[in-house]
């Protein structure tokens, strides 16, 4: 592991790095002394990472006329976010895991709690015949029970035995038992989950040194790790995936980022390499629950549009993110990211905060293909990096369609670097689905992107909808590679007050990776009972339970973040909660204005905090406070200042875009016709401009189409309004 200190706010330097390493390009975002910033992209390369992430930085430091090393020498930071966790869940080639669990709980890796409908598209999970059981992440016979219990506790506390009390002490020879039998059978990593061990640790802690004692005695070095350290929150099966996603993936997806910050190094940075948290913020490497970086490509966009947001006072907004493998979707209110507490994630329920996103296989790099039925298909297959039958995939993609119809220009891509056939695009779509179907090349096409973009039409309108928001609100936030690309189909028929998109769209998760604050986010499983005829004793001892909790989370949080490097003089604290009615299943994220709650008016307040949240997502008549309030989680973020890009103001030209704007036009089947698309370079267009449609605005990072009938327009941040 380096040693290299964390100055993430090094006012001697004069850049920021931050990449995106996606399925197929990695982009860079190089973030300039003055806040400005240029962009790189490279093909990503899964199997070495290390070498897309040097080219990526390469290309965008030649926008300045340097070198990858000149930036290094000078960047203050470098963030990276990559795959190579889901890599390793996707694959299965993680470590292997033993478990020591609470006996009668053994078979609690295959069970999961019955979830076997995750990551099933909604037809199928309306079948039962068609679920099945997610394959583990372990081997069943790799699991021991051990004799312990711990009281979970009641809402009802003062008629039942309290929360954390020991009911069965650990019975320590069980442990020993578990420990030489893992040892035996090979496993490199040992993970201990104990039923309600997020009350009271108690029991798993020493459960951790009576094993660490075993493997000391049989001199072999076998980490273990607790689920108290990794998630200590309820809900058994969720804690374990999060434990089991640390032992198996964590120290895998470490190496490879290693890799890429040995090479960053050895190019002249003097940093630690900074990754992506799945809730937001960015974490060095060496962060210990690294399981919380599992998806941080998407996430980075989610940031970025939260600060396009708040620089344009936006309160709805409708992210969507289109690159080469699929179409993710989420939400920003009130310029706030919301957080799935315990979110679905490769098949998988953890206990782990999590932007909230919902994907479909729509990328551009999705497999086109018929089925014996002459039925179309767009994916779940995606050729990554290898883009499509045009450059060296074997299948017809997305892309192959867009190339054929005239959208893409073969002779562009990647601004020349790479060049597609289009005549190899053409004959592969007509072969493989013109003919079968019995219909023209360009009736396929548009057929094809039909069924693609209303795929995506419909996931973007369903995470509105199915939450109760009015579209009309909303202002869609087009980014990706391929956003642009598609902007004019998926977003055809959007009843939405605004749509949007930026010059470094296919950029903008990396963007929003350098946007990240250096931050970390620590919860603590809590239980208390607040009826509504609480007394104001009881809610003094409640709210004094809060203090000390959020006071050891502080604690916490200043020793990490000083192991990390961080300066830890400039650190801020805020301040949450997880509640809800007694009686409902699901607790809501209720941000607090206190730290402490030593009071009764405190717990009231908290009490009040949480009625305000409650009531900004459902409807006035469905409180129900007579039923009392559960207290189950506490929470709070650490934050350090670190450096930031900034959006510039522009001084508005004319709406006439200047002469060099203007490359040339080709034709382009649009709808089953052909049109003359005038084509415009990115580079050179103006805020203030507008460009009507047919036209195409291209870059080497992405293009933008411009149907008959509409038009761009350029406002002083250089955002794209799509009317």
């Amino acid at each position: 592991m380096s040693t290299v200190s964390t100055d993430i706010n090094n006012s001697n330097k004069k850049y920021i790095l931050a990449l995106d390493a996606g399925g197929t390009m990695t982009d860079t975002v190089l973030v300039l002394e003055d806040g400005s910033f240029k962009v790189g992209k490279s093909l990503t390369n899964r199997d070495d990472e290390q070498a897309s992430y040097l080219e990526s930085v390469d290309d965008a430091a030649r926008v300045i006329n340097k070198r990858s090393s000149d930036i290094h020498k000078e960047a203050s930071v470098a963030i990276y976010a990559g795959t190579g966790m889901l890599n390793t869940l996707l694959t299965g080639s993680g470590s292997d895991t033993g478990l020591i669990v609470t006996k009668g709980f053994e078979d609690i890796a295959v069970i999961e709690g019955g979830l076997t409908y995750l990551g099933q598209p909604q037809n199928e999970m309306l079948h039962n015949q068609l679920h099945e059981h997610t394959p583990p992440l372990m081997d069943r016979k790799n699991v021991y029970g051990v004799l312990e219990r711990v009281c979970g506790g009641t809402p009802y506390m003062d008629k039942h035995v309290a929360a954390g009390e020991i009911l069965i002490p650990l019975y320590e020879p069980h442990v020993v038992d578990a420990t030489n039998k893992l040892l035996d059978s090979g496993v490199e990593v040992i993970g201990i989950l104990f039923t309600n061990c997020y009350i009271n640790p108690v029991h798993e802690q020493r459960a951790k040194k009576v094993a660490e004692k075993v493997i000391a005695d049989r001199g072999m070095e076998v980490p273990v790790v607790l689920s108290y350290d990794t998630a200590p929150v309820m809900k058994e099966n969720n804690r374990l995936k999060s434990l089991l996603l640390q032992c198996t993936s964590a120290e895998h997806a470490r190496r490879s980022l290693l890799s890429v910050e040995e090479g960053a190094q050895k190019d002249g940075y003097d940093g630690q390499l900074l990754t992506l948290l799945s809730y937001g913020g960015a974490v060095n490497i060496s962060y210990p629950r690294l399981y919380e970086t599992v998806i941080s490509g998407p996430i980075g966009g989610m940031m970025g549009g939260q600060i396009l947001s708040k620089k344009l006072n936006l309160d709805k907004v409708l992210c969507c993110d289109m690159g080469g493998t699929s179409f993710d979707v989420g939400l920003i209110l009130d310029q706030q990211i919301p957080i799935r507490k315990d979110p679905e994630f490769a098949k998988h329920r953890l206990a782990l905060p999590m932007v909230a996103l919902d994907s479909v296989g729509s990328g551009a790099g999705s497999d086109v293909w018929l089925d014996k039925y002459n039925r179309l298909h767009v994916g779940p297959g995606s050729a990554g990096s290898d883009v499509g039958i045009c450059f060296r995939y074997d299948k017809l993609t997305v892309t192959d369609v867009n190339v054929a119809m005239g959208y893409v220009d073969p002779e562009y891509f990647l601004g020349g670097k790479v060049t597609l056939d289009r005549d190899k695009a053409y004959k592969a779509l007509e072969e493989g689905i013109a003919k079968p179907l019995g219909i023209s090349v360009y009736e396929a096409g548009k057929g094809i992107l039909e069924v693609v973009n209303t795929q995506m039409k419909e996931a973007a309108s369903t995470m509105i909808l199915a939450k109760g928001y009015n579209p009309a609100e909303f202002t869609v936030m087009v980014y990706g590679g391929a956003g642009p690309v598609h902007m004019w189909g998926f977003t055809e028929g959007l009843d939405v007050a605004d749509i949007i998109t930026v010059p470094y769209a296919a950029a903008f998760s990396a963007f929003g990776a350098a946007c990240a604050e250096y931050m970390h986010r620590y919860h603590k499983g809590f239980v208390a009972a607040v009826p509504l005829d609480e007394t104001e004793q009881r809610k003094e001892l409640i709210g004094g339970d809060i203090t000390q909790c959020f006071k050891e989370l502080e604690e916490k949080a200043r020793n990490e973040l000083a192991e990390e490097g961080a300066d830890t003089s400039e650190i801020s604290f805020s301040y949450g909660m997880y509640a809800r009615y007694i009686g409902q299943l699901e607790s809501f994220d209720t941000p607090l204005d206190i730290k402490t709650a030593d009071d009764a008016k405190d717990v009231d307040y908290l009490i009040d905090s949480f009625e305000q949240m409650y009531t900004k997502i459902y409807p006035e008549g469905a409180r129900f406070p007579d039923g009392g309030y559960a207290i189950t989680e506490l929470y709070i973020k650490a934050v350090i200042p670190k450096a930031m890009p900034a959006l510039k103001e522009h001084s508005l030209a004319s709406a006439e875009p200047k002469k060099s704007a203007y490359v040339h036009s080709r034709k382009v089947n649009h709808k089953g016709e052909f049109h003359d698309f005038k084509v415009w370079q990115m580079a050179e267009l103006e805020a203030g401009n507008i460009i009507k449609g047919p036209s195409i605005i291209r870059d080497p990072m992405t293009t933008l189409v411009i149907p008959p009938g509409k038009r761009i327009e350029i406002d002083k941040y250089m955002v794209l309004h799509y009317r």
